[in-house]
């Protein structure tokens, strides 16, 4: 791997580039951090599932059945009281850029 700053190439186990110390830990496909966001447009009641599930790159629905599973094992009130907990602390996903037009109207480019 090679650090985003400087271009020096690091080992894959490091997460701070050992010339300029820039970190390098995972990283989304645009380039920035992954965050972890309840999601507005996958969500059954809070988006909570769906926002695990594409933080750890797996299917909603496999993240959904484990949650459940998980609830029944541990008990109703465990399960649905950590459920409750991350909604309020797992921010929502930020709004997309608006779309922005060139003077043709033809071809849409982001903002």
């Amino acid at each position: 791997m090679f650090c985003t700053n400087c271009g020096i190439q690091q080992d894959d186990a490091n997460k701070f580039c050992s010339q300029c110390g820039t970190a390098t830990g995972p990283v989304a496909a645009g380039g920035a951090p992954k965050k972890l966001y309840r999601l507005i447009g996958d969500r059954k009641l809070a988006g909570v599932c769906g926002g695990l599930a594409q933080y750890l790159g797996i299917d909603v629905t496999v993240c959904r059945l484990a949650t459940v599973g998980i609830t029944l094992v541990t008990g109703v009130a465990p399960g649905l009281l950590t459920y409750l907990f991350a909604w309020i602390i797992m921010p929502v996903e930020p709004a997309p850029p608006p779309v922005a037009y060139d003077a043709s109207g033809a071809f849409p480019t982001r903002a």
